[in-house]
C-alpha cells in the first residue's frame, strides 16, 4: 500500500512540473513581441559637481526582439533637464530634447549574438549644453532624464512608457529609461574623538564617537549625547536614527530632530578648522556643549 501511495504522489509532482500554466519563470516570448532595451553593464551615474568636466557616464546594451534585435532600426535617446534647486535663481526645466540617436548600422554583435551598443558615453558638459543649460546654473538635487525608445522595422516604437512592468523589472533587465543627479560626494564616516562639557547633571566626559553613512550624504552619530548619559544615567548612548545631518557639497545641515523617545533636539554649531562645536538640549531638559576633533585635519564643511 505504501508504494502505491509514493507512485501516486510521484505522479502528481511529474504531472505539475510539466504543466505551462505553472511556470515560475516568465519569458521574453510570454512577455511580448515587441522589444526592449537590456542593460549589460554600466558606470557610476552621479554628476560630480566638484568636477563637471571629469563626470562620465559609460553604458552598454543589447537589443531584445524575436531576432536578437534585427527587427531594430533605431536607437534613439532623449534628454530632459529636471531643476530642482530653484534656490538658486535659475529655472532650466528643459526638454525632452533630442539627444542622441543610433540607427542599425551602427549596432554592433554582442557576445550573446544580438545586436547593441557598448561603452555608449556621454559627459558632463555634452548633456548640460545639450539640455541647454550652463554649469553654473547647475545644483545638486538636479537630475538628467534620458528617454530611450525603440523603433522597429516595420515602425513600431518602444518605450518605457508602452512596456510592461516585467520588462522594466530586473529580471529583464530592461533599461530604457535612466537618471544622472547632480551632486557631491561625501566622506564623513570614520571615528572622531570629542570633549564634553557644560552637562545638564553637571561633570565632563572625552571619548570616541562614530560617523555613520546613511546614503546620498546623510549621517548619523553614534551617540548623539557624547558620553552625557554615561556621566548623568551611568551608561547608554543617544543614537537614535531620528538624529540625522546632511552634507550637501560641503555644506552639512541638521536634518532629523526628534529621537526614539519623542523628544525633540536643537543645535546651535560652528565650524573652527579640525573643532566642530555643538551646544545642544533636548525637550526632556538634557543638554552639553560637545565638540568633534578632525584628527585628519580641518573639518571640509561649513554649517548651513
Amino acid at each position: 500500500m505504501n508504494k502505491i501511495i509514493i507512485f501516486v504522489l510521484t505522479l502528481l509532482v511529474v504531472s505539475s512540473c510539466a504543466d505551462e500554466n505553472a511556470k515560475p519563470i516568465i519569458t521574453f516570448d510570454d512577455a511580448g513581441k515587441g522589444a526592449y532595451v537590456k542593460l549589460i553593464e554600466k558606470g557610476n551615474q552621479l554628476i560630480n559637481l566638484f568636477d563637471i568636466d571629469g563626470s562620465v557616464f559609460v553604458y552598454s546594451v543589447e537589443f531584445v526582439d524575436l531576432e536578437k534585435g534585427n527587427l531594430i532600426s533605431e536607437y534613439n535617446l532623449d534628454l530632459t533637464l529636471r531643476d530642482n534647486t530653484p534656490d538658486n535663481g535659475v529655472n532650466v526645466q528643459n526638454g525632452p530634447l533630442r539627444l542622441r540617436s543610433f540607427s542599425a548600422s551602427e549596432f554592433e554583435t554582442t557576445e550573446r549574438g544580438f545586436k547593441g551598443l557598448s561603452n555608449i558615453t556621454f559627459t558632463a558638459s555634452e548633456l548640460i549644453a545639450a539640455a541647454g543649460a550652463t554649469a553654473d546654473q547647475l545644483g545638486p538635487g538636479d537630475v538628467f532624464i534620458v528617454n530611450g525608445s525603440l523603433v522597429m522595422n516595420d515602425g513600431r516604437v518602444f518605450a518605457g512608457g508602452n512596456s510592461s512592468a516585467a520588462v522594466r523589472g530586473s529580471a529583464f533587465a530592461g533599461f530604457f529609461d535612466f537618471a544622472l543627479t547632480a551632486s557631491c560626494p561625501s566622506n564623513l564616516e570614520g571615528s572622531y574623538a570629542y570633549e564634553t562639557t557644560d552637562i545638564w547633571c553637571g561633570g565632563t566626559s572625552t571619548g570616541s564617537v562614530d560617523i555613520i553613512a546613511l546614503g546620498g550624504g546623510s549621517y548619523r552619530i553614534s551617540d548623539w549625547s557624547f558620553g552625557s548619559y554615561a556621566v548623568c544615567y551611568g551608561g547608554g548612548v543617544a543614537d537614535s536614527g531620528g538624529l540625522t545631518f546632511k552634507d550637501v557639497c560641503n555644506e552639512v545641515s541638521y536634518t532629523g530632530f526628534v529621537d526614539v523617545f519623542g523628544d525633540t533636539w536643537t543645535w546651535t554649531s560652528s565650524v573652527d578648522g579640525d573643532r566642530w562645536t555643538m551646544t545642544w538640549e533636548n525637550t526632556y531638559g538634557e543638554a552639553a556643549t560637545s565638540t568633534i576633533i578632525n584628527n585628519g585635519g580641518d573639518w571640509p564643511f561649513t554649517l548651513k
